[in-house]
């Protein structure tokens, strides 16, 4: 697992999650149509995502600690994930719905690139600790950087949160598109279930066959 591949993992796990929150809190104090249109668009992803790891082969001869240290950093993924849901709905806020100010005196949107001069250095720092010396004392000396970045991706996802209300509060979808949602929503499930259980399937013949020739 190299760094690029665990940072992405943890990048699009997060937004994942991100997302199913965002069409949780649409169908449950917004718009429930929106929310439905927010699942259509999780499950290309999704979809894609799960394909991948279905096809994938895992890696041979992989050592416990390049494993762990892939996994410790893709929360520098995630806490990206984070600021980005905080930038993108700040941005809402400010820019279309009107109804919030940056209180940072930079200003928009120079002061939300502020967290960017924090995540930039310590995404590096990380990279060159775990990847470049790569010996047990960097290990050691990554897992508190790693520990801040993750508390400062739950500020921004704690703000992202918050702004995301505002979405919530000043969105509403058309009635004529909403009413065929459902059934958008439906098929693309059968869909969604037929394309899994083939490749379920095919990889269930394969690992037979394999341990038939074996």
């Amino acid at each position: 697992m190299n760094a690029l591949t665990s940072l992405a993992r943890g990048f699009f796990v997060s937004i994942e999650a991100i997302w199913i929150y965002s069409a949780i809190a649409l169908a449950r104090g917004g718009d429930p149509m929106l929310g439905l249109t927010y699942c259509i668009i999780l499950i290309i992803p999704f979809i894609t995502a799960t394909y991948l790891w279905l096809r994938k082969k895992p890696p041979k001869n992989i050592n416990s600690v390049e494993k762990w240290c892939g996994i410790l950093y893709s929360f520098q993924g995630a806490a990206l994930a984070c600021w980005a849901f905080d930038l993108t709905t700040t941005g809402y806020s400010i820019n279309i719905a009107k109804v919030a100010v940056e209180i940072n005196p930079l200003g928009w949107p120079l002061g939300a690139l502020g967290a960017l001069t924090y995540y930039a250095p310590t995404i590096i720092l990380s990279y060159i600790l775990l990847f470049k010396i790569n010996q047990k004392i960097s290990h050691y000396a990554a897992i508190p950087i790693t520990i801040v970045a993750l508390c400062m991706g739950a500020m921004n996802l704690n703000a992202g949160v918050g702004n995301f209300g505002f979405f919530i509060g000043t969105t509403n979808f058309p009635s004529r598109i909403g009413s065929i949602l459902p059934s958008i929503v439906g098929g693309m499930a059968l869909v969604d279930v037929a394309f899994f259980a083939r490749i379920i399937g095919n990889r269930v013949q394969f690992n037979l066959r394999s341990l038939k020739t074996s």
